[in-house]
């Protein structure tokens, strides 16, 4: 079967660059919906019996008009309705084709580029960027009906296949099996305003990463100032890149995200045994998920949080006291030094030293910091020894990935969501960003 079309543009003389190519682009996607409806035409043509008794003998009975929406704009099909001479039937040779679409008026691959849109932008912008570049006319309201129904599926889908994966009995894994390259996990949460509670709920998040690679090193510009150019150049920061990771994500129970993150875990894994390194801010629900599937990790409490908390105490401290701007900065790097070593004690009993003649409110703020890290005493551990052994001490790569699941998509200027419609835009997010990495580096862009 061949189609054969042709094109005849008449572009002004004087147009430009951008207007010679918006009219090619009106007369390509014009020929297309031509093409298409040749196309359906010529299969009319070769279906020359009558599908119910199989003769040839048959007249045409007019035609009967279908609107289909494709990603190059809608085509009104004229379907051919005939009728048999001898058994005295009616048929439309282009049923059939139209038996995949189930009575809808789109085309599935319409249906997944709305699908893959609704989850990279807002709705209306989607319908807009849809209908710029390719001429496909789509409303937002179908584009979000779409993302939902699929993206419902999707996470259940994701679910399910969890659950079998954890419900596998693991076996007694041979010598030969084991490996001292660790398996990173990440878990955090990102808040969204909700249509159904106060105050927002709670997507989590989870990041499995088997493999990391290092990043070419940012040159060094040389200093202009006549004093730093005495002084050696600042060594840049060695940069990493997870080569080898998976995204999983949901807004239902802590549950439900251990499962994904377990599953997420042994798929990486490949069979293979390997130590976890568990980074996480301390919550409550990382702490009962990691005790259920990660029993054995190594767990660090992020640095960045640890220490936000105690330097903001101490710094109260010295304003209520006050302390000389000298002992406020000796109290900053003792304690420091002493909690990246993970000296918990000499840390404790340096902050409760600082709790004599302070005010209500200071006082407060020095007791919540020393009640923090009472309460995460388990987790914090040596930070210079993780960080000579590799493992990361801060929660950047899990706070990447909430910003890749859940903030870029979801957190735009007046949207409310709820709990089950947003279950189902995180579960298409972490499907687009775990196959959307296997791109070339040039190429990967996180909408």
């Amino acid at each position: 079967m061949y189609v054969q079309v042709s094109l005849k543009l008449d572009v002004e003389a004087t147009a430009s660059i951008t207007q010679m190519e918006h009219e090619i682009q009106q007369a390509g996607q014009q020929a297309m919906r031509e093409a298409f409806k040749q196309a359906i035409r010529q299969r009319e043509e070769q279906q020359g019996r009558c599908p119910f008794c199989g003769q040839q003998q048959y007249r045409l009975e007019g035609t009967v008009r279908r609107v289909i929406s494709t990603i190059f704009g809608r085509v009104q099909v004229p379907r051919r309705r005939f009728r048999c001479q001898s058994c005295d039937r009616r048929w439309c040779p282009a049923n059939e084709l139209f038996a995949e679409l189930k009575g809808a008026t789109m085309s599935t691959p319409l249906q997944e580029v709305a699908i893959l849109a609704g989850s990279s932008w807002p709705y209306r912008v989607a319908s807009t960027l849809l209908k710029r570049l390719c001429g496909a006319q789509i409303s937002a309201e179908e584009i979000r009906l779409l993302t939902n129904q699929y993206g419902k599926q999707r996470a259940t889908f994701q679910q399910e296949e969890a659950e079998q994966r954890c419900q596998i009995s693991v076996q007694q894994e041979p010598a030969g099996q084991r490996t001292s390259e660790p398996m990173l996990v990440g878990m955090d949460g990102g808040w969204v305003w909700s249509r159904e509670q106060r105050g927002g709920m709670e997507g989590k998040v989870a990041v499995v990463c088997s493999q990391m690679q290092d990043l070419p090193r940012a040159s060094v510009s040389h200093p202009l100032s006549w004093k730093q150019w005495l002084a050696p150049p600042p060594v840049p920061r060695q940069r990493h890149r997870l080569s080898q990771r998976r995204y999983v994500a949901t807004f239902g129970s802590s549950k439900q995200i251990g499962a994904q993150t377990k599953a997420a875990a042994n798929l990486l894994g490949q069979g293979v045994s390997r130590p976890v390194v568990l980074v996480a801010d301390g919550a409550e629900w990382i702490k009962q998920e990691q005790a259920r599937h990660f029993a054995q990790a190594t767990c660090i409490l992020d640095w960045s949080h640890l220490w936000r908390q105690v330097g903001h105490a101490i710094r109260a401290v010295a304003r209520a006291k006050p302390l000389p701007e000298q002992e406020r900065d000796y109290q900053l790097h003792l304690q420091r030094a002493r909690l990246w070593l993970g000296n918990v004690p000499l840390a404790l009993q340096g902050l409760q030293a600082l709790e004599s003649g302070l005010p209500t409110e200071a006082l407060q703020t020095l007791r919540g910091a020393i009640t923090y890290v009472e309460h995460q005493r388990a987790w914090i551990g040596s930070y210079e020894h993780w960080r000579e052994q590799g493992y990361p001490v801060g929660s950047g790569m899990i706070e990447r990935a909430v910003s890749l699941v859940i903030n870029r998509r979801m957190k735009k200027r007046g949207m409310r969501w709820c709990r089950p419609n947003a279950t189902a835009l995180v579960a298409l997010r972490t499907d687009l960003l775990n196959n959307d990495w296997v791109t070339p580096q040039r190429l990967r862009a996180f909408p």
